[in-house]
């Protein structure tokens, strides 16, 4: 039998019907269709990528409009210093500059340049694993090289890096390079009793980075924090000299070396190897276009004004190199992303002439796979040497080979297991519990968390009218069900189902529901028509993307897109700031407006149901409109604190609102929903299993009209409706 426990297992928390039982009723074999009352061609796969390159082309044409009037050596500086403090902003901000306690924690010498290995904090025991090449010859202090790693599971080991990393010291240069959290010896999940991480790298980035969203962090703001304390490190060394600093960095991590770019003025040349150099908001856009990993997309550039490309151009006019290879076009990256880079490079060529310094930017091919090759390497060497002034030898020598464990840092290879500390999901619950304790000192009213609420959804105003058109009406028994579709945003149909009594009186009461797919009322027609002989109407909906109306996939591209368009669409619409979960808020409330308008419908008698995750934004909807009379959440997170803090969890990047926590939590919305009922049935942990009430977060309590209970969804849906709609 296809159980309700069974049917979350299997979809991973982000699904549920109404019911469970395995008798299943098919319209179309028993029902008797009438004539559709429309022909609408039910393509809801395209909505959301036309509603989505609209924004997008949108803020392209803003920001290029921007650009077009920077003609002055002035703006352009002003320019660069905008760029600076809104992306501080939309990162995260800095953070405070805590004592960086590094230690030596021993050498590797060889002919002609030494490796010390470190460890430093770049944030209180965060604890950063490090390796410092410093020459033999010549007198310091050396021009240094700072490098930030790509998605590579051995970090700073990986052989590439190491080549170049030996050749720059070889040639003069210090070069300083450390492990990103989830890479090489930081693993922030690693397998208990072995030396793996329970993810790939850019996993470990997305498993902390989205929960870092809800108090208003990101994994970016990690990593270029971790650049930046490192910078600091190098400041207190004698061998380095601090007015001859380079940054250098391939694919992940020379998107790591574009912001630096754009937020460290002490870096003087940069070299940027096959990173993300395309802007969101391309040329030829295709929907969900370059998204890219967590620490990779900056939420809210696109409504600031701001894309890829201005990581860049505002380094102008120090020297800067952008490496790529077409063979990165369709597989790394997007199918756009050659065009892309070369219109990244034409937009700081434009910035870079404003300062009569047009020689100072080029661009270099390798038409080799995506590697730090040959090709790169000597192109970097070059630019260093050229920029920096190293030693201009020509050279690359042989590859330095010794055991990986003679280079690490730590004394297992892994600091949780040498050295402890924080991870970096530690880290955000610390950070929560200042927000809470800001919370706590100052609660907002009911309705200061709506203001936020709808702020932090990004909600538009709703019409006075929503449109609507009837698709088709079916009867079975004395069951009416018409199929519906609603317009609730541009370009975006709502399709639906309303069912109820073939004989109604004049106005019904009725319950929206909001689950994985609309198509679940059907799966128990007994309480179907136990609800509908108790002049009871349902309606379900299919909000942008899910069930029917689930984004088509992208027309090229097919490798790139490998995480799945879920992930893709999500991270381009908090780019655009428009997130998901505003979106589909928006468009349960539009239905509310829908329902209201309808004759056979008591406005004044409209319950919400929502399921799993998709009963979050039932929770919003309900917390920013009163005319909901009360609420059911089945199988609903309990609060996103718990989810802050653990170390696993069943929840997809859409579901993460940025900032969220600064202003309250879903125990805090569930107060604002008072004095209506709310009941919440089966509340959920983070991994979507049940959560005994003596767990349940405390603030439950403050909401006098809420009923709690662990119970099955159909005897406690049909009391629900009994003693709250009837």
């Amino acid at each position: 039998m296809n159980t309700r426990r069974r049917f979350l297992q299997v979809s991973s928390f982000a699904v549920a019907g109404l019911s469970h039982s395995s008798a299943s009723w098919q319209l179309a074999a028993t029902g008797t269709p009438n004539s559709p009352e429309s022909t609408s061609l039910r393509d809801y796969w395209n909505d959301f990528p036309k509603y989505l390159t609209a924004a997008v082309n949108d803020a392209r044409q803003r920001r290029k409009s921007e650009l077009s009037k920077i003609t002055t050596r002035a703006q352009a500086e002003a320019r660069a210093s905008f760029v600076r403090s809104k992306l501080w902003e939309l990162i995260g901000n800095p953070l405070d500059k805590t004592p960086l306690n590094a230690k030596k924690t021993g050498v590797v010498e060889r002919e002609s340049y030494r490796i010390e290995k470190l460890v430093f904090e770049s944030q209180p025991q965060f604890y950063v694993p490090a390796h410092l090449y410093l020459p033999k010859a010549g007198n310091g202090p050396f021009p240094c090289v700072i490098s930030p790693l790509g998605h590579v599971s051995e970090g700073k080991l990986h052989r590439s890096y190491q080549i170049v990393f030996q050749n720059l010291a070889r040639k003069g240069f210090a070069v300083f390079t450390w492990d990103p959290p989830g890479q090489g010896e930081r693993f922030q999940y690693p397998l208990h009793g072995t030396d793996r991480s329970r993810f790939d790298p850019t996993g470990e980035h997305e498993q902390f980075g989205w929960p870092a969203f809800l108090v208003g962090s990101t994994t970016t703001q990690f990593e270029v924090w971790d650049a930046v304390r490192a910078l600091d490190y190098l400041a207190t060394r004698s061998e380095v000299d601090m007015s001859r600093i380079g940054c250098c960095g391939h694919s992940g991590g020379a998107t790591q070396t574009m912001f630096l770019c754009a937020l460290e003025p002490r870096i003087e040349a940069a070299v940027v190897v096959e990173g993300h150099t395309e802007n969101v908001a391309g040329a030829n856009y295709d929907p969900p276009g370059a998204y890219a990993d967590a620490e990779q997309n900056i939420v809210g550039s696109l409504k600031a004004g701001l894309d890829r490309g201005d990581l860049l151009s505002s380094f102008a006019p120090k020297p800067l190199l952008i490496c790529y290879t077409p063979i990165d076009v369709g597989t790394t990256y997007s199918a756009h992303y050659e065009q892309g880079t070369r219109e990244i490079f034409h937009e700081s060529k434009d910035m870079y002439s404003l300062f009569d310094a047009s020689d100072r930017v080029e661009i270099s091919v390798s038409n080799v796979p995506h590697e730090y090759d040959f090709f790169h390497r000597r192109a970097t060497y070059n630019w260093f040497n050229k920029w920096l002034k190293g030693r201009d030898d020509g050279l690359e020598s042989e590859f330095d080979q010794s055991p990986d464990s003679t280079l690490l840092s730590t004394s297992t290879g892994q600091i949780l297991t040498s050295m402890g500390g924080r991870t970096a999901y530690r880290v955000n619950l610390d950070r929560l519990a200042g927000l809470e304790a800001a919370r706590r000192s100052a609660p907002g009213s009911k309705k200061e968390i709506r203001q936020a609420l709808r702020k932090l959804l990004a909600l538009p105003a709703r019409a006075n009218t929503v449109p609507s058109t009837r698709l088709t009406t079916s009867s079975y028994q004395n069951i009416t069900v018409e199929e519906f579709e609603i317009q609730s945003d541009r370009s975006i149909r709502v399709p639906g189902w309303f069912v109820k009594p073939s004989t109604p009186a004049s106005k019904l009461p009725v319950v929206l529901f909001v689950s994985s797919s609309k198509d679940r009322i059907f799966d128990d027609l007994p309480l179907i028509k136990a609800v509908t002989q108790n002049a009871v109407a349902l309606c379900a909906i299919d909000t942008r993307s899910w069930g029917q109306t689930t984004p088509r996939l992208p027309s090229s591209g097919p490798l790139f897109y490998a995480h799945g368009v879920d992930m893709a669409y999500s991270l381009v619409s908090l780019a655009a700031g428009i997130p998901y979960s505003g979106q589909r808020t928006y468009d349960i409330l539009c239905c509310l407006d829908y329902l209201r308008a309808r004759q056979d419908v008591d406005g004044s008698r409209i319950g919400l149901f929502g399921n799993g995750v998709q009963g979050i934004e039932a929770l919003y909807a309900a917390a920013l409109d009163d005319q909901f009379r009360t609420v059911m959440l089945d199988s609903v997170l309990a609060d996103f604190k718990s989810l802050v803090g653990s170390e696993d969890y069943n929840f997809k990047v859409g579901s993460f609102t940025f900032g969220l926590l600064k202003h309250f939590d879903l125990p805090d919305l569930a107060s604002v929903v008072s004095p209506r009922p709310l009941w919440l049935l089966n509340p959920a942990d983070p991994k979507g299993e049940s959560l005994p009430l003596s767990a349940l977060p405390s603030g439950y309590a403050r909401t006098a009209t809420i009923r709690i209970e662990l119970a099955p969804i159909d005897k406690a849906f049909r009391e629900w409706v009994q003693s709250t709609l009837l």
